[in-house]
């Protein structure tokens, strides 16, 4: 792991601080929303419920236990949110990116006042880089065609010295084969010249 791989895992972790505040944040907002719920909301149905059916409606009850019950069902779902999105995650990366960018806070970025070098220099670098990667490819195939053609070259070269290691083989062999001629060469001369005297005295 080199050292910016380090430094961002730091970072990370440390920036996971935020998430128990950012979870109690949110439940406490929560915990909010439903306090303006008021027993006068239900006077009307209380009323309408004692004249109808002579009964009496315990308003500060119900508005508590629907507090108390609309309050858990967002929690529960505030909860299923934070686990099924990764938010810890994503939360814990935005602020890495905020301290990343931080400073570029403020900064201008009116395209309209850059010079045609500094618009262009995105595309060029990318271009670049495409180009890096295609030479690159290149490089590979050669390598592979120049490993390929050595292999034919060391198979040709063995072909070529197992040729001339049978010809000097052969070679050899006809020269030995010529000085076993020439040692019997007399034999076979005087053998010739007795067959063809001993063929004249047939002849008288």
């Amino acid at each position: 792991m080199d050292n910016n791989e380090e430094a961002s895992e730091a970072a990370f972790k440390r920036l996971q601080a935020i998430i128990p505040q950012v979870k109690q944040a949110y439940e406490e907002a929560i915990g909010q929303i439903f306090l303006d719920l008021s027993p006068s909301d239900l006077e009307s149905c209380a009323s309408i419920l004692e004249a109808h059916e002579s009964t009496r409606l315990d308003t500060e009850q119900v508005v508590n236990s629907t507090r108390r019950l609309m309050t858990k069902v967002v929690l529960d779902v505030n909860q299923c949110f934070f686990a099924g999105n990764d938010v810890e995650t994503k939360l814990t990366t935005l602020e890495m990116l905020k301290e990343q960018f931080a400073p570029y806070k403020g900064k201008n970025w009116n395209f309209n006042s850059l010079s045609p070098e500094e618009l262009t220099r995105p595309l060029r670098m990318h271009n670049l880089e495409l180009s890096i990667r295609f030479m690159e490819k290149q490089l590979q195939i050669q390598e592979k065609e120049l490993e390929m053609a050595m292999n034919k070259s060391i198979q040709n070269r063995q072909l070529v010295h197992d040729v001339h290691a049978e010809r000097v083989k052969v070679g050899c062999m006809m020269k030995e084969q010529m000085a076993e001629y020439e040692d019997i060469k007399p034999q076979l001369m005087e053998m010739e010249r007795l067959i063809n005297d001993l063929y004249l005295q047939e002849e008288k």
